[in-house]
């Protein structure tokens, strides 16, 4: 039996059916960001453009790995989230920011971790972040987030060490 597995492992990739698939940045990041239509206590109309939002890139196409665009407008950041027991790498794509990650004891500081264009952020599964965008220049940044599993896991939380979700989410 043990003289099989070789064959097994060249006779697999013929025999299970495969293909890929191709994700255009047009599906995924929108020539004009999102706005939100408001109204102000005094019953005017406006809208706002949408600060944060987040975008699936690979869903539910391989078993094991997803991932999704973030993008933050200038001056913006994301609500504290953690990605459950998906480890997440980070990657970004254009612009620069800052991951904050939890702080070590209660009523410390978040560790900052700066990032720019081409770089890489590895962080374990159950780690609390934030992302931020603090230029103040006209410009996006758009962070790749790979996971492990078929489709993003996502938790938004009220605040650092809560554990608690936020349902739904105010900020992406």
């Amino acid at each position: 039996m043990a003289s099989l597995l070789p064959i097994i492992d060249d006779i697999l990739p013929m025999i299970l059916p495969s293909s890929v698939s191709v994700t255009r940045k047009s599906d995924i990041i929108p020539p004009i960001p999102p706005v939100i239509p408001t109204t102000t206590a005094d019953g005017e109309r406006g809208s706002h453009r949408v600060r944060v939002y987040s975008r699936d890139a690979v869903v539910n196409k391989l078993d094991k790995v997803c991932s999704t665009v973030l993008i933050l407008s200038p001056n913006s950041y994301s609500t504290v989230r953690h990605h459950g027991e998906q480890d997440a790498i980070i990657y970004v794509a254009s612009g620069s920011g800052v991951l904050l990650t939890a702080p070590k004891d209660e009523g410390s500081e978040p560790k900052r971790h700066e990032l720019g264009q081409g770089d890489f952020a590895a962080v374990p599964a159950w780690t609390e972040y934030q992302a931020l965008n603090e230029s103040s220049a006209e410009q996006d940044t758009h962070w790749v987030i790979i996971r492990s599993g078929s489709h993003p896991v996502e938790v938004h939380l009220k605040g650092w060490g809560r554990g608690k979700a936020e349902y739904p989410p105010s900020r992406a």
